[in-house]
């Protein structure tokens, strides 16, 4: 007789542990996927398009210089860096639709989720309690567009989170009631 287990026995019911908790969905639409955010408006699409304008000019510029130099030096591996600059332009052109539908904001009972990113995704949780202060900011294109963006500065680490492209009236009411949670939550202390 060895004190070895048998590794034919198969355990007993009182070694296997069940989850307690509420499993999560795995799905695309789970907890944080686009069913349960509210998205930021969608006028924000062209609001970057006008606000990017300088940026876009500057790579066509490069793209054009690349294949002038290549047609007036006879250097044809000029052209080729070109390619880079175009590569660029393209991808802010096509991707900033889909940038800005990942963008979106969930006001809890406790707590305000923001998350946004397409491939690096990025969700934070700010607890109303720990809301040190929220600023609205308006730029020229923002304005002209009637949107704002809301910062949530923390106490936590001086964290600071950043929602663009809500509404005026929209941001103005996540200002008072994040403040007014924040109020609270604190008197509560």
């Amino acid at each position: 007789m060895t004190s070895a287990p048998d590794p034919t026995e198969r355990p007993t019911a009182s070694m296997h542990v069940v989850p307690t908790a509420p499993t999560l969905p795995d799905t695309p639409d789970g907890l944080l996927g686009t069913g349960a955010l509210r998205p930021v408006s969608p006028r924000l699409v062209p609001a970057r398009y006008v606000a990017s304008i300088v940026g876009y000019v500057i790579w066509v510029l490069l793209i054009a210089g690349a294949i002038v130099a290549a047609v007036l030096t006879d250097l044809w591996w000029l052209a080729p860096i070109g390619v880079l600059p175009l590569i660029i332009l393209l991808q802010s052109l096509l991707l900033t639709p889909r940038r800005v539908r990942a963008i979106g904001y969930l006001d809890a009972q406790e707590d305000l989720t923001i998350a946004s990113g397409i491939m690096f995704r990025s969700v934070h949780t700010i607890p109303y309690g720990r809301v040190q202060s929220v600023k609205i900011d308006e730029g020229p294109v923002d304005r002209r567009y009637g949107l704002a963006k809301l910062t949530v500065s923390t106490a936590a680490g001086g964290s600071t989170v950043v929602l663009p492209g809500l509404p005026k009236q929209e941001a103005e009411r996540l200002r008072a009631m994040l403040t007014e949670r924040g109020l609270e939550i604190m008197a509560a202390l």
